[in-house]
């Protein structure tokens, strides 16, 4: 099991939000995604590497026209339950 902090930048209108949430959510995972502003979509997220890894690349197929850069980081294991949108 790993932690990955997935910070997507580009351009995210309410539809692609709820792409990047439900491929997300569909998953399985443990974590939240996190709307930083209209230019950043930020992803924690716990579980088993090969499902982070193709969440990153469903939604990177789905919205790629929205996505402009990508970072990948290891974070601490913080134990979520279950998977949440938050929307600043």
């Amino acid at each position: 099991m790993i932690a990955r902090k997935i910070t997507y930048l580009g351009n995210f209108d309410d539809e692609v939000l709820g792409i990047i949430f439900d491929i997300t959510r569909k998953n399985e995972i443990t974590g939240f995604v996190k709307k930083i502003n209209e230019k950043q979509v930020e992803l924690n997220l716990e579980g088993d590497p090969s499902q982070i890894k193709l969440i990153q690349h469903q939604i990177e197929r789905k919205v790629k026209p929205h996505i402009q850069n990508k970072n990948v980081e290891q974070i601490p294991y913080q134990y979520y339950t279950g998977i949440s949108f938050f929307n600043q």
